[in-house]
């Protein structure tokens, strides 16, 4: 969790804010509880992507050849929404947002991640969305989209979210 914390804060001068897009990402996942169903029918870990945009390709190098939990990460481009079977965290681009409502539709009730880099993405339904306040990639969670996908976040995640509930923003510790 510091190298979380000091991607977020004091190395935002020497790396991209896409790079500490796709760092948070492959992180948010080894903070991330999954119910045993949606790993059950899987050896992998698989992250996707709806869009294109920086943060897509820094995802792709970033995790290529990683794992987390024993699980190998493999990435899948969506070509739209409807493609994300399987997918246990779902990156929307901000050049897909107008897609935004298609997959929150089509990710209802399923146990994945939303992570979106559009304004207001957690605030619409989302669970992570990025922001950027004063240079530095800062990210909001939506409790409720969380626990409506059946996953648990780690309090140490939390703790440096901006927590969302009922379209109300605040500060996490």
């Amino acid at each position: 969790m510091v190298v979380l914390a000091a991607s977020a804060s004091g190395a935002q001068g020497q790396v991209t804010a896409d790079q500490i897009k796709a760092a948070y990402m492959f992180n948010f996942a080894k903070f991330i509880e999954w119910p045993a169903e949606a790993l059950a029918d899987t050896a992998s870990l698989n992250f996707c992507a709806l869009g294109r945009s920086a943060a897509v390709d820094e995802v792709d190098s970033l995790v290529s050849g990683k794992s987390i939990n024993n699980r190998p990460i493999k990435i899948r481009h969506l070509g739209k929404p409807e493609e994300i079977k399987d997918c246990h965290l779902v990156f929307l681009a901000d050049s897909a947002g107008k897609q935004e409502q298609k997959l929150f539709q089509a990710a209802k009730g399923l146990p994945i991640l939303l992570v979106g880099e559009s304004p207001g993405f957690a605030h619409a339904g989302g669970t992570i969305g990025f922001l950027t306040e004063n240079g530095k990639v800062l990210f909001e969670v939506n409790i409720s989209s969380a626990e409506e996908a059946h996953l648990k976040i780690s309090s140490k995640l939390l703790a440096l979210a901006r927590i969302v509930s009922s379209g109300i923003a605040r500060t996490g510790q």
